[in-house]
């Protein structure tokens, strides 16, 4: 990964020391602490970590794979034996910490310390991210955690690959608390696929950060529910807002909704075709 951020070694073997010294002084390189240096491009979170200490880890770096986290309010950073020491409030993994081997950690390592370091709702998130990405098999995750606690193992065993968003994951953990019966991603005819279905008839879809900037899949969407709505479906859409900050005030509008046992209404015949993947 490219980050911008590149150790002295490297940097050698692009350019004369009398070069980098000029590049430095000039500007066009900077000098984050010994032997490590920085592209004026280079990534902020990565000079942030790099310029501390340590190394981008835990939910920042997995950002960077790509993979989909919670709005964070800090830079993840982790360090070596030593340098841990001296920053309690940095990430940490089970056991010691590894030897720094670049910039940002790989996604294994970075995982071990999200694992110890973000709630249990968030590390699920990020694990459905990473294996509906395929970047790993969830055998490579039970690998990874064979010899953590039970409540780490615990907290793979409610991954689901089959969530397309970190929201889908957070409503779904959710809803699952409330010992309610929620499938994922469901094929239903005439309709598509769709995010969840609560009991028999309880549709649940989860809108993207960015829904409301694609003005065709706003008009899909919506002739999508009146398909459900006909084959006796009652459809629930959330936002990206509501699941992540005002699932306070969105829970138990869902809740009075199950409490009349409408997400038990019988379909009618023809639309008991419904099939989950």
């Amino acid at each position: 990964m490219d980050t911008g951020v590149i150790r002295w070694g490297a940097l050698r073997e692009r350019a004369s020391r009398a070069e980098i010294d000029r590049a430095v002084a000039d500007g066009d390189i900077i000098k984050l602490r010994r032997d490590w240096y920085a592209m004026p491009t280079a990534h902020p979170d990565v000079v942030q970590a790099v310029a501390a200490g340590g190394v981008l880890s835990c939910a920042s770096a997995l950002a960077l794979y790509g993979i989909w986290v919670p709005p964070m309010d800090k830079v993840h950073i982790r360090g070596n034996d030593a340098t841990a020491r001296l920053h309690p409030h940095w990430c940490r993994q089970r056991g010691r910490q590894p030897a720094e081997r670049g910039a940002v950690d790989d996604l294994e390592t970075a995982l071990r310390h999200a694992a110890k370091c973000l709630p249990e709702e968030d590390f699920v998130v990020v694990c459905d991210s990473i294996l509906n990405k395929g970047l790993v098999a969830p055998s490579t995750l039970e690998y990874w955690f064979g010899s953590a606690p039970r409540s780490i193992t615990d907290r793979l065993q409610r991954c689901d690959g089959r969530a397309e968003s970190g929201t889908e994951t957070m409503a779904r953990l959710r809803l699952q608390s409330h010992n309610l019966r929620v499938r994922t991603q469901v094929q239903i005819p005439e309709v598509g696929r769709v995010d969840m279905v609560i009991g028999e008839s309880l549709i649940v879809e989860v809108d993207g950060y960015t829904y409301h900037a694609d003005p065709e899949t706003f008009e899909n969407d919506r002739l999508r529910d009146l398909h459900a709505k006909a084959l006796g479906y009652n459809v629930i859409r959330l936002t990206f807002k509501q699941v992540v900050y005002q699932w306070n005030v969105v829970e138990p509008l869902i809740l009075e909704i199950v409490r009349r046992r409408e997400h038990l209404k019988p379909l009618p015949q023809l639309a008991r075709t419904a099939t989950t993947f």
